[in-house]
């Protein structure tokens, strides 16, 4: 297992995961000054986003509709990590999908997708 979102599970045979992304941001508000430097203050705490974006063929390209219907439910779902143990609620934020290589029949044949997350703190 690679992650688990909710009962969802990433694994490295099926869900085609090619990237994870980790990102904080700190916030800062800045007020301008004539003639000095700019006031800056720290207003909160930090955000963290988790992204993960993966290619999926063929056979594999339907997955993702179960994890689609639980993200439209809009409810913070608890996610680990395989390979830290770590594991923390979040909020799904956004889900991509581009689909590509079109056969005659009108299916497609590969399937990229990018979901962001955000860390939930109660």
């Amino acid at each position: 297992m690679l992650a688990k979102i909710g009962n969802f599970i990433f694994d490295l045979n099926n869900k085609d995961i090619q990237s994870i992304s980790h990102q904080l941001a700190f916030g800062w508000n800045k007020q301008k000054r004539l003639g000095t430097h700019s006031y800056t203050q720290r207003d909160g705490l930090w955000e963290e986003t988790i992204s993960f974006s993966g290619k999926l063929i063929l056979k594999s390209v339907n997955i993702l509709k179960d994890f689609e219907d639980m993200a439209k439910e809009q409810l913070p779902l608890r996610m680990t990590l395989g390979g830290t143990g770590e594991s923390y609620m979040i909020t799904i934020d956004n889900l991509s999908r581009t689909k590509s290589g079109f056969l005659k029949d009108g299916k497609h044949r590969y399937q990229e997708y990018s979901i962001t997350m955000q860390r939930y703190f109660k």
